[in-house]
């Protein structure tokens, strides 16, 4: 008789739950069987890590025909800082698991919010901390690091985004309410993350009030700022590759990659 699982499978043989899998799931089964949790939460893992990896694809996806604010900045925000915000807690937690043997609890991951940069300057700690030890490619993640620490925009990048996780989610829908927040508002502090690159690049910003470049122009921004995002998203999926993160993140690291 096929061997079945507890009652959270509702007594479906392995086989049957495997063959209902998603073909990435089905992928993960095999060199995570010694993770120590429960069948359910192997799954739950899976779905975060497969929409970790699509939130931040398609966010990318967007930002290459970015063109104007009001159209575009909202799908682009919730991606990045939805896929953003899970590939750091996801880092965090399945470093936890590895070093403690369990997932940080829900008011511990509570307590660390949805501040992407704070987040990142978390993970970053942990990178710098264990790399020279835990990593095959020590090297490689240290040269990575230096590139992100020495990118030019990627802190106003996580600000913005973790700006949009805190409260730009709500902000309009605030405001109807007579109930506003103070600042600005998503689409507000994407035009202030443009200004600042373009301040960087003055000749873009002749170039973006020239009729014949400003397509060219616009293009070109958008490109600085996913390089900036792709390194950083880089150098974490690299450290989950190399085993900074421990032995789990380790076998999960391929569905990092990005699909088509």
């Amino acid at each position: 008789m096929a061997k079945t699982l507890s009652h959270a499978s509702g007594g479906l043989t392995v086989d049957e739950i495997i063959g209902s899998l998603t073909l990435s799931q089905q992928r993960t089964m095999l060199p995570v069987t010694d993770v120590p949790m429960s069948f359910d939460k192997v799954i739950a893992l899976s779905d975060e890590v497969d929409a970790a990896a699509s939130l931040l694809r398609h966010g990318l996806k967007v930002l290459q025909s970015y063109a104007f604010a009001a159209r575009d900045a909202d799908a682009v925000f919730v991606c990045l800082a939805g896929g953003s915000e899970k590939l750091l807690k996801l880092s965090t937690g399945l470093h936890a698991l590895d070093t403690s043997g369990s997932w940080p609890t829900k008011a511990s991951m509570t307590a660390i919010g949805h501040d992407i940069a704070k987040l990142y300057e978390h993970v970053r700690g942990l990178i710098v901390q264990d790399a020279p030890t835990r990593s095959t490619a020590p090297g490689f993640i240290g040269e990575l690091l230096d590139k992100v620490d020495n990118d030019p925009y990627i802190d106003q990048v996580l600000d913005v985004l973790g700006t949009y996780a805190k409260k730009g989610r709500f902000y309009n829908l605030d405001h109807l309410a007579d109930a506003s927040q103070p600042g600005d508002s998503p689409k507000q502090l994407w035009e202030v993350l443009h200004r600042r690159l373009l301040n960087l690049h003055p000749d873009l910003l002749m170039q973006l009030a020239s009729v014949d470049k400003s397509e060219a122009a616009r293009t070109e921004l958008n490109r600085l700022i996913i390089s900036s995002i792709s390194d950083w998203q880089e150098l974490i999926t690299r450290a989950w590759r190399t085993g900074v993160f421990g032995n789990y993140a380790k076998s999960w690291a391929p569905l990092l990659a990005p699909q088509p």
